[in-house]
């Protein structure tokens, strides 16, 4: 007998969470390497969708794109961004002067856009860890703000599935992800807020906690609109889950999805606002 779905979720959270709580806290090179590869596969499984719309965007030359990006975040050299999209852009354009003429335009924007919706966005999570030693906080502090966002997006989703299952009425988005609520949306808000806040109140945050709060909104309200984004993108591709990698979870892209429009605004906000002066 083959094991239950519940089953395969709990056993890949126990192997895969210490590995995880480990590389977040230790930071550096572990950090690094953990969101690199979380970042190849998340773009090789929306390769995969692009494929599916007919597309073909160069493989080597979209997923090579991504570590590169990842270095320049690491060794603080953004800077020389618009250098580096540029680079990519000419090489993406040339390599399509190679192919059988066929799809360019398409396969031009699925490279560009694995690389936007993937690379950067997954990026602001290894700035997000690095961004405190640029306002002379101690460097676990970077561990305990990614705590809080893998936290609160997980109690986020619990909260948002209970408050759904049990009050939910009203269909939250039913063209995208038929079985979300409104009611199951404030839920996750709701539990998102309360994370932060608790995390804040229990470990060194160095910001106050109406800041944690505002945090927990941003996690609460983009987190799940970040999953219904994702959806959106797997039933136009005419997918259930982004690949199989993960059991009872699907791809990398379906269990970290959330963070991809959440964390950019926290880090946005937390630099602009939060530490501005300091």
């Amino acid at each position: 007998m083959g094991l239950s779905n519940l089953t395969k979720r709990i056993l890949v959270a126990l192997i895969g969470g210490p590995a995880i709580i480990a590389c977040v806290w230790f930071g550096g090179w572990y950090f690094f390497t953990l969101m690199l590869l979380m970042a190849l596969f998340s773009a090789y499984e929306f390769v995969k969708f692009t494929e599916k719309k007919g597309m073909q965007p160069g493989l080597v030359l979209t997923l090579g794109s991504i570590p590169a990006l990842f270095l320049l975040i690491y060794f603080n050299y953004l800077f020389y961004a618009l250098e580096f999209f540029a680079l990519y852009a000419i090489l993406l354009l040339l390599y399509e002067l190679t192919r059988t003429p066929n799809n360019s335009l398409f396969n031009f924007s699925a490279a560009i856009s694995t690389t936007l919706y993937v690379g950067v966005l997954y990026g602001f999570l290894l700035a997000l860890r690095q961004l405190p030693m640029a306002f002379n906080l101690p460097e676990k502090t970077g561990a305990v703000w990614v705590f809080l966002v893998l936290l609160a997006t997980w109690i986020c989703d619990t909260f948002a599935y209970f408050a759904g299952k049990n009050l939910g009425r009203h269909k939250l988005a039913p063209n995208v992800s038929p079985n979300k609520t409104i009611e199951g949306a404030i839920g996750g808000i709701v539990g998102a807020v309360l994370t932060a806040v608790v995390i804040q109140q229990f470990f060194e945050t160095h910001f106050q906690v109406v800041h944690a709060a505002i945090i927990g909104m941003h996690i609460g309200v983009f987190g799940q609109l970040s999953d219904l984004v994702e959806s959106l993108f797997k039933r136009d591709a005419g997918v259930k889950d982004s690949s199989s990698l993960l059991p009872g979870h699907g791809g990398i892209l379906d269990r970290f999805d959330s963070e991809l429009l959440s964390v950019p605004l926290i880090y946005m906000y937390l630099k602009y606002i939060v530490f501005v002066n300091v």
